[in-house]
């Protein structure tokens, strides 16, 4: 569980680097904060479940331009 967290707090180091606000990234893609910090932070279990969890990661990822396979499987590991 840790390191899924160390993980996840390196997508806003990456986000923050390439000068992208959390902000931004909810004006641009319709997700709430709320949801975009849960990512960040490695907490999915605060996504909603199903397909608007998974939309949300791929969009995310698309985002910030990070592999969105990767941190889809994340994501689908420690929701189970």
């Amino acid at each position: 569980m840790q390191k899924a967290k160390r993980q996840s707090q390196d997508l806003a180091a990456i986000r923050r680097q390439k000068g992208i606000s959390l902000t931004d990234i909810a004006d641009s893609t319709k997700i709430c904060l709320r949801y975009l910090q849960a990512i960040e932070c490695g907490e999915f279990a605060r996504l909603p479940g199903g397909i608007y969890g998974t939309s949300y990661i791929r969009q995310y990822a698309r985002a910030v331009a990070v592999p969105e396979g990767e941190l889809l499987a994340r994501y689908l590991q420690l929701s189970r």
